[in-house]
């Protein structure tokens, strides 16, 4: 399902992952399929959280994690969500940021960020923050054991923007928040040259970029349009970003 060949500047998720996700029917499917992702993907864990109020039609806590358990039963027990700073600059944050940006106000920030370290969670993270279609507000974290190399950061974003996405929208609907939603899932071209043209390139610098002819290019972005349900390619990217697909 995903490239065995690791490349963290082209990391590769199929379709089928996502077509995994939004089939799944409990959590622990769920579970499952982050924990495929986080071996193929070489990180060392990946979370997502719904963190706006739900109704309480699910039994289960909007969490999914890889987490080892003494973190998760220590994190939970001691209320760390209050004093997580990865939350709090959720909160001021509409972009991606990583762990080495955030400024600890406190000392039991710097606490909880010093006893995920010591309970193996990472030394390195990066957050994406995930709003729903009707404003629900959610994130999604991976974490590693190397240094985040500047170049890769808008990769792993992009790519786990979608998986963060599926995510929310599954919990969502466990929820009882929305019914079931088909997001449009674009080929791995087109997904590149929707964030490539977000960037502001044309058509022309995107063919260089990518190394295919500017006839592709034009063919892989009117073909996500036509996915996306939209006449322009500025609106196909607004919507791309919207959803999390880039």
């Amino acid at each position: 399902m995903i490239s065995s060949e690791f490349d963290p500047q082209f990391i590769a998720i199929s379709d089928r992952i996502f077509e995994n996700i939004d089939e799944s029917d409990t959590q622990n499917d769920i579970l499952k399929i982050t924990e495929e992702i986080r071996k193929s993907c070489n990180i060392e864990n990946i979370t997502y959280a719904m963190l706006s109020a739900i109704p309480k039609k699910s039994k289960d806590l909007p969490i999914i994690t890889t987490y080892n358990e003494a973190w998760q039963e220590l994190y939970l027990s001691k209320n760390f969500i209050k004093d997580d700073p990865t939350v709090s600059t959720l909160f001021q944050s509409a972009l991606p940021f990583e762990w080495s940006d955030i400024v600890c106000k406190t000392p039991r920030e710097r606490l909880v960020m010093d006893l995920s370290r010591e309970y193996g969670v990472g030394d390195a993270g990066l957050s994406i923050p995930l709003r729903g279609l009707k404003g629900e507000l959610g994130i999604l974290t991976v974490t590693s054991n190397t240094t985040l190399l500047p170049s890769l950061k808008s990769c792993y974003a992009r790519t786990f923007s979608q998986v963060g996405i599926y995510l929310h929208e599954w919990h969502a609907r466990k929820a009882g928040l929305r019914a079931r939603q088909d997001i449009p899932r674009l080929s791995s071209r087109e997904k590149d040259c929707l964030a490539l043209c977000a960037d502001g390139l044309m058509a022309q610098r995107v063919s260089e970029k990518l190394g295919i002819s500017e006839a592709a290019i034009r063919l892989y972005l009117s073909s996500a349009r036509n996915k996306l349900r939209s006449q322009t390619t500025c609106g196909a990217v607004a919507k791309a970003i919207r959803l999390g697909i880039i």
